[in-house]
């Protein structure tokens, strides 16, 4: 059973979705199918992923603002390893 849900577009936005159809030689109808298709078929992220995201954030905020940035070449291989023959 095939359904129609009216989208409301601006004329800019339908030329543009026009153009791409056009463009890729499919109809528009094609065009949209397709990438409805893709957006409820693409992989979620997990919640594990979300929790670590928020986490992770949250972590970020405690950290004050008068804490300076660590730079670049502090975390270079060359300064995490060094030889030992250099001790």
């Amino acid at each position: 059973m095939a359904t129609t849900i009216p989208v409301p577009l601006t004329t800019e936005e339908q030329t543009a979705l026009e153009e791409r159809a056009q463009a890729q030689g499919v109809s528009l109808d094609s065009l949209l199918r397709i990438a409805v298709l893709s957006l409820i078929t693409s992989p979620r992220p997990s919640t594990k992923q979300i929790d670590f995201e928020q986490a992770f954030a949250e972590i970020a905020d405690m950290i004050p603002d008068s804490v300076p940035d660590i730079p670049d070449e502090a975390l270079s291989r060359e300064s995490i390893y060094s030889r030992e023959d250099e001790w």
